[in-house]
């Protein structure tokens, strides 16, 4: 750290009272954080099918559903609806199911014979043929229905791939059905700080909405101590999402039953026995990661899916260490030449969003076990290559 920097720090320590401008914001509790919630696709479809059922008690009636029924009326082609049977149905006799043959959200009214597939993609993207393997579901599923619409449901309305069934539908979409529908309305507290709490939450976390106050505040602040935060970001790492959680608490258990080696619990990597063993640390900490560590084994996590790498990192190597990962590279058939980081190995596994948890805690196990049998592989690659010369 050089004196400046230094100085930078002690500047922020002394003028600390700053941050008490983001009070409001630091001290505002919300629901669905403290779950660990506000992420996982499934939950949010659990909380809109409470909040769609005009019998369940949250206190709303009908009046959630008939404002978001009355806009999709609104965007539907009228030549294959019917729009005065829809905004004159009683709302009341809908039933709101989940998962119905892999369906995310289903409102079916018997007595009206009218159902409405909602597909919510909030993170993940479309599987191949599904919305038409969906569509053909309902039809068998729901054969006593005159009128069944499709509702496509995206943070910001992304279109279908088949628009011509799918009604694009929008989280702000969503938001707005649901502020016109408790507007007025004397709810119980805790049903209103349920609903608020998730408008927040989608307004957030879905929507990306900024507080635009709380953006200038924080420019203040970074700007009068940009070289005391820069360092602070650098240097600090912390993931309290559920992903986090469960993809280090897999690599915990990995480590104990001494299948890996996890040393560093602010990030999702791991070492192992054998490697450590042909490929031994640095014994300064000039790495190509700015480590002494030769190598890595690291998970990302991108879209809907979990993906794990085995690197190389090719600065300041010893001679012994640069003929040791160039008999890898070799046997991984990539090319060897200069490299700051040279990745061998790579695999991603889809996530499922009907159980994430388990889905993300099995991902990691499987994706660690396919990278130890490929690492077996290599090195008795290596090893076999080595006795023919």
């Amino acid at each position: 750290m050089t004196n400046n920097e230094e100085q930078a720090l002690k500047d922020f320590l002394l003028d600390i009272d700053c941050l008490k401008q983001l009070d409001d914001w630091t001290d505002d509790f919300n629901l669905f954080d403290v779950l660990r919630i506000t992420n996982m696709e499934i939950r949010h479809s659990n909380i809109l099918a409470w909040i769609f059922d005009p019998n369940e008690n949250h206190g709303l009636g009908d009046s959630f559903i008939k404002s978001f029924i009355t806009k999709v009326v609104s965007k539907c082609d009228q030549n294959k609806y019917s729009a005065f049977d829809l905004l004159l149905q009683d709302f009341y006799s809908y039933q709101v199911y989940r998962e119905s043959n892999h369906m995310d959200i289903v409102l079916v009214s018997r007595e009206e014979k009218t159902a409405v597939v909602i597909e919510n993609k909030i993170w993940s993207g479309e599987s191949s043929h599904q919305l038409n393997d969906y569509l053909e579901k309902s039809k068998t599923e729901y054969k006593d229905c005159k009128q069944i619409l499709y509702v496509f449901l995206t943070p910001f309305g992304r279109e279908a791939s088949d628009p011509d069934n799918w009604i694009t539908f929008s989280y702000g979409e969503i938001i707005d059905s649901l502020e016109s529908a408790i507007k007025g309305m004397n709810l119980r507290d805790e049903v209103v700080l349920v609903i608020h709490n998730y408008i927040d939450i989608v307004r957030k976390n879905i929507m990306k909405e900024k507080d635009e106050k709380l953006v200038r505040i924080c420019n203040e602040i970074y700007n009068k101590h940009r070289t005391a935060l820069r360092l602070i970001f650098e240097n600090v790492k912390i993931d309290n999402s559920i992903e986090h959680e469960i993809i280090c608490e897999t690599l915990r258990e990995l480590n104990d039953n001494g299948q890996v080696i996890f040393k560093d619990e602010n990030k999702w990597q791991f070492f192992t026995a054998p490697m450590d063993e042909y490929l031994p640390a640095l014994e300064t900490i000039d790495s190509s990661w700015g480590t002494n560590w030769v190598y890595y084994y690291w998970f990302e996590k991108y879209e809907d899916k979990l993906i794990i790498h085995f690197e190389l990192g090719g600065w300041n190597l010893t001679d012994k260490l640069m003929k040791r990962t160039n008999a890898l590279i070799e046997v991984s058939k990539k090319k060897v030449d200069e490299y700051r980081y040279k990745r061998l190995y790579y695999k991603a596994v889809k996530l499922s969003q009907d159980d994430y948890e388990e889905s993300l805690r099995n991902a990691t196990k499987s994706l660690v076990k396919s990278a130890l049998e490929n690492e077996k592989k290599l090195l008795s690659m290596v090893k076999e290559k080595a006795a023919e010369s």
